[in-house]
This record gives C-alpha cells, sequence and structure tokens, in this order.
C-alpha cells in the first residue's frame, strides 16, 4: 500500500475506533442503568451528538494526524475525554427542556468512555505494530549510538509506527544499525537521496553534527520533504514538560526546562494518586493478599513478614515490609554461600543480588518471581515511607555506588515500582539502575507513573527479569 494512502487510512481507522468505543461506553452505561429502572434516551443523542463532541476534541488534540509516543498521546487523549464530558454536561444542563438525562446514565457514562477509548486504541495500536501495518517509510541521517537508541524506542513504544528504508551516513558507527538498514550513501549526498526517493519523513540522529553541517544538512532536504525530525545534543538532560518557544526576529529556538519536583502542586497530586490508588488497589485485591498471608505464615511456622531498613527519602532509614521469603538463618546461610562459592561473591558485591539465592525458600522464589512478596509494600505507601512509584529502595552500603547521583535519589520517596522495574529488573547492571532512579527523578510526572504502572504489570505477569 502506497505512503500517501495509508496517511489518510491511519486516522480514518483510529477515528472509527473511537466512534466505536465512545458509542460502546453510551450502551455499556445505559444497561448498567436500566439495571434498576428502566431508562430510554434518543437515538441522535447516543449515535450523533455525544459522539461528535468527543471526536471534535480528540481531532483538536491532534490524535488524529500526528504520530506521537503512547505516553503524549495519552495525556492529550485524557486531557480531550475530560473536555468532552465537561461539554456533553453543560449541552445537557442548557438544553434539559428538551433532553432529559439520567445523572447516573452520565457518571457511569463518564468512567466507562475512558476505559473503552483508552482500551479499543490500545488493542488496535498492538494490532497495527504486531501486523506491521500502516506504517510511514522513513529515512535515517545518522547511524551512530544515538540512531540506536531512538530505533530502540520506536520499535519498544506502541505510538510509533516508522519503517527504516534506509540510511545516510559517512561512517556508520553502529553496526546494529548498519547491518540492518540498507546505506543509501554519504551526507553530502543527502539532497538527492531525499529528493528521488520520494520518501516524505526524515530522521536526523547525528547530534554530532556541527552546528553549520546540521543547518545545511536541513537546508537542503526540507524541500523535498514533509516532516524532519532532529535529536540535538541534549541526551540525558531533563526533558519531560520542556517547552519550546521560537524567538522569530532573532531566528532562535529557546526550551524551557521545569523541575516538576519544585511545584508543590506535584508533589500534593503524586501523594494524592498514591494514597486513591493503593488505598481501593488494597481492597480489591484484599482476597489475594490474605490467601498469601495464610499460605505464608504455614510456609514459615508463623512468620509472615520481613521488615528490611532501607534508604528513603532525605536519607531516612525506614522500615520496607515484604512477605518472609527466607529461610529462619538466612544470613548464616549467605556468608556460607559466598565463601564457598567466589562467582557468586562476585555477583552479590556487583548487583546485591544473587540469581539462585540458598536463603530463598521454594515459595519465596516463587512470590519473588511474581513480585507478590513486595505487597506488603502497599502499608509503607500508606504510611508515607514509599510511593507507588519511583526509585528503587536500597540499602545503606548502595548508597556509595550511586556517588554523586544520591543527591537525586533522596529527593524522592522510594517506590514499589519503577523504571527500574518495568525494564528488564535484574537484567540490568547497575550502572543502569543508577542512570533510570536519576531520570526519573529528573522527569517525573503523574503521566510517567501511570506508564510504569502499567508496565510494571507487563513486566511481573511476563516474569522478566525478576528473581
Amino acid at each position: 500500500m502506497k505512503a500517501q494512502y495509508q496517511r489518510y487510512i491511519a486516522p480514518v481507522l483510529f477515528l472509527a475506533t473511537d466512534y466505536v468505543a465512545i458509542l460502546l461506553a453510551e450502551k455499556l452505561a445505559l444497561w448498567v442503568r436500566n439495571l434498576t429502572v428502566s431508562y430510554q434516551i434518543g437515538s441522535g443523542y447516543i449515535y450523533f451528538w455525544v459522539p461528535i463532541v468527543f471526536l471534535v476534541f480528540l481531532a483538536q488534540s491532534q490524535v488524529y494526524t500526528k504520530m506521537q509516543s503512547l505516553l503524549d498521546s495519552s495525556k492529550k487523549i485524557f486531557y480531550a475525554l475530560l473536555y468532552g464530558i465537561v461539554a456533553c454536561i453543560a449541552l445537557l444542563y442548557f438544553f434539559k427542556e428538551s433532553v432529559v438525562v439520567s445523572r447516573l446514565y452520565v457518571g457511569l457514562f463518564s468512567i466507562f468512555v475512558i476505559f473503552t477509548v483508552f482500551g479499543l486504541r490500545y488493542a488496535l495500536r498492538l494490532f497495527l505494530k504486531k501486523a506491521h501495518l500502516l506504517y510511514t517509510p522513513v529515512i535515517l541521517i545518522g547511524a551512530g549510538k544515538t540512531a540506536e537508541r531512538v530505533l530502540r524506542f520506536f520499535r519498544m513504544d506502541l505510538g510509533y509506527r516508522y519503517d527504516i528504508t534506509g540510511i545516510i551516513d559517512d561512517h556508520p558507527i553502529s553496526k546494529k544499525v548498519s547491518e540492518k538498514f540498507l546505506l543509501y550513501g554519504r551526507f553530502d549526498e543527502a539532497e538527492a537521496i531525499v529528493r528521488d526517493s520520494g520518501i516524505q519523513d526524515v530522521i536526523i540522529t547525528a547530534p554530532g553534527l556541527k552546528k553549520g553541517q546540521l543547518q545545511h544538512l536541513i537546508e537542503q532536504i526540507q524541500p523535498y520533504v514533509r516532516n524532519i525530525s532532529c535529536v540535538p545534543d541534549l541526551i540525558g538532560t531533563p526533558m519531560a514538560g520542556v517547552e519550546a518557544k521560537v524567538l522569530f526576529s532573532e531566528e532562535i529556538l529557546m526550551l524551557t526546562i521545569k523541575n516538576n519536583l519544585a511545584s508543590h502542586w506535584n508533589r500534593f497530586v503524586k501523594r494524592t494518586f498514591d494514597l486513591v490508588c493503593t488505598i481501593f488497589g488494597s481492597i480489591l485485591i484484599s482476597p489475594i493478599l490474605i490467601a498469601l498471608t495464610i499460605v505464608v505464615a504455614i510456609n514459615n511456622k508463623g512468620h509472615v513478614i520481613f521488615a528490611h531498613q532501607r534508604v528513603g527519602k532525605n536519607g531516612v532509614l525506614f522500615p520496607c515490609y515484604k512477605f518472609q521469603t527466607m529461610i529462619p538463618n538466612a544470613q548464616e546461610a549467605l556468608e556460607k554461600y559466598l565463601k564457598e562459592n567466589p562467582e557468586a561473591c562476585k555477583e552479590w558485591e556487583e548487583n546485591f543480588k544473587l540469581e539462585h539465592d540458598p536463603r530463598v525458600t521454594k515459595l519465596g522464589a516463587f512470590l519473588r518471581k511474581t513480585s507478590l512478596d513486595e505487597l506488603p509494600q502497599l502499608w509503607n505507601v500508606i504510611r508515607g515511607d514509599m510511593s507507588l512509584v519511583g526509585p528503587r529502595p536500597i540499602v545503606t552500603k548502595e548508597i556509595e555506588r550511586y556517588g554523586e547521583y544520591f543527591r537525586e535519589y533522596s529527593m524522592v520517596l522510594p517506590g514499589i515500582t519503577g523504571m527500574w522495574q518495568a525494564s528488564g529488573r535484574s537484567d540490568t547492571t547497575y550502572e543502569e539502575r543508577v542512570a533510570m532512579d536519576t531520570w526519573y527523578v529528573h522527569n517525573w510526572s503523574v503521566w510517567v507513573d501511570l506508564m510504569y504502572l502499567f508496565k510494571t504489570v507487563k513486566a511481573v505477569f511476563c516474569g522478566k527479569g525478576a528473581y
């Protein structure tokens, strides 16, 4: 299928999916409402007016015309749905004489529409990604480590469907990129290559280019393409919530970088988010918590909870709760095992974890594999010792491993889950863990928390990297 047709098919497909999701939410709300008292509503209201209001707000947020990350699109979709709900309520108020709508129905619909739109959109994105459909052809300029990272993100994120047709580079550094994609030519041939290819999207992943070279490259290829994306030399800089401003008269691009943690409102929102999700979540999974408590108590002869001292916000120690997963003489068993196994001793010194830990019981191994051993930390969240999402809680000996980055670690509450837990967990190196924790602190937002909660659920069900 030609790219120009795909550019129109994808928006129509997502728009149709949103329409179906809105109708489904209305029907579900009506069905639940009718469980008590029979209630009817006009078909014009259901099939036209309500959907059109929501689709207008969704279209205004550019979720049909602009390819963007799952996180960014989720934020825009949420606010579009919120505005749509408010708009519908306002319309009902102004036209209350001609349209009578149950408050229960409106409340149910407001909840259902968020779940149906996000659910069906996620299913569609997943299908398109797995089936490799409706992808946008792209030329990649630059084949170094930056290109590797960009391509890895595109591959993992459901929001992007880019098909790299080839690369342009003088001396490709990355073997992963150069071996996988066709090398079209050199930087000085970029204009002719892009012009003759007919491809309308170019991504420049060469932050090492000098300013003059980059500017000349963009000026050469811009007349022949619709979109040029460029990765600037700002890798590692906190960029969440960054705002770009153009000073036209001086031809200057100015970036405003916010410190989200400096906002009292953001900290209040995070704490409220933690409490609401933890309390309601604990109620929902209370049967699982009770069952696990009984099983652990039987398996460990009455020992259920283990409290280990961890480093929290501002370096304050706190008892981190877990289900008991170890034998009673755990410390002695560990010392003996490390003394007899030099390889295990080296592994312990590097990661403070063992893949084959002699202290862990069979039930404990299962609990750790599924991360169920960490459920008692929900009480830590309620107490204010921890957050649902944050840097992983460390022991005192690990402080020196963080070095200068311990300052970032101690700025926030440690989390039950976080970037490390959702990104391979024990499959990552210690240096990568520190980098992930630091990145999280610099780029925190409620939306980042939601993303990693969702990723953690997937990681737990897949059992990825946990021991």
